[in-house]
């Protein structure tokens, strides 16, 4: 099935695109994107990643991409000629170096490179396992950069140990997972990292937050140890293709006894509710 996208303007389908050698973001990973997952023809918190996304290109100074009104046409367009559950992935860079300019990593002044894309939802097994891992990204992974090098440096060491996330930490504290973020019930208490310049603010993890307040479920957003982590009596993780993911194993030690704790089962399920609502 052909899959739908949209580059600089015009909707094309994504076989035959190309990227320009003399684009930022492919010499510097100089960019952002974000991804918002679709059920039902619908997006997602459309709302949360669409100001996630301006966030990020205020952050690192791109200008002149659309505005609001013109990402949700792009993403409706898409989703039109997408399948029911996809993901739509939008990324923009800062656009490509002029022909005869000099080669330069400094900010350019021409228009930034737009791209869309509308794909199928990957299959979500049930339940994964996980590694811990130390977090050696940089300092500012509040912004959804497409330089992602320690991301798959990361999801590979998951991998070849089988597993289906890693859990990053600084030190002895936890930050993330390497695409998600990280919840514990430790002492009966739902625990979470605070939000800070360490961690992407999650549109998934603000949703589940809101789901649990709105159903008298405490939780507590602060610091979380890896020594805590290990001796959690649930673990799940959460991002936009995800949705809410029980870890039933960490460092090949069971977790819950390699079952999805009750706690999981409850928060899953109001999140899967949320997503099949029309």
């Amino acid at each position: 099935m052909s899959i739908p996208a949209y580059y600089n303007g015009e909707y094309r389908p994504l076989e035959g695109l190309m990227v320009p050698i003399m684009d930022h973001g492919f010499l510097f990973a100089d960019g952002v994107y974000e991804l918002i997952p679709v059920y039902r023809k619908r997006p997602r918190c459309l709302d949360d990643h669409l100001e996630r996304l301006k966030n990020s290109l205020a952050a690192i100074h791109i200008e002149g991409a659309p505005e609001e009104p013109v990402w949700r046409e792009i993403c409706a367009r898409l989703i039109e000629q997408g399948p029911d559950e996809c993901f739509v992935y939008f990324q923009v860079t800062r656009g490509v170096i002029p022909e005869g300019a000099p080669f330069r990593k400094q900010f350019l002044d021409g228009p930034p490179t737009v791209f869309a894309m509308a794909q199928p939802l990957p299959k979500r097994p049930d339940s994964i396992h996980a590694i811990t891992r130390e977090d050696e990204r940089w300092g500012r992974c509040h912004i959804k950069s497409i330089m992602l090098l320690e991301t798959v440096l990361a999801t590979q060491a998951a991998v070849d140990q089988r597993a289906g996330e890693a859990i990053l930490h600084r030190g002895n504290e936890v930050t993330e997972g390497a695409t998600s973020n990280v919840f514990a019930v430790i002492d009966g208490r739902v625990r979470t990292p605070m939000l800070s310049l360490r961690i992407l603010p999650g549109v998934t993890r603000k949703l589940v937050l809101r789901l649990m307040r709105e159903n008298g479920m405490e939780y507590q957003e602060g610091r979380l140890s890896v020594n805590e982590l290990r001796r959690a009596e649930e673990i799940w993780v959460t991002g936009s293709t995800r949705g809410v993911m029980p870890i039933v194993e960490l460092d090949g030690v069971p977790v819950s006894n390699r079952t999805i704790g009750p706690v999981a089962q409850r928060v899953r399920g109001w999140y899967r509710e949320y997503c099949s609502t029309p």
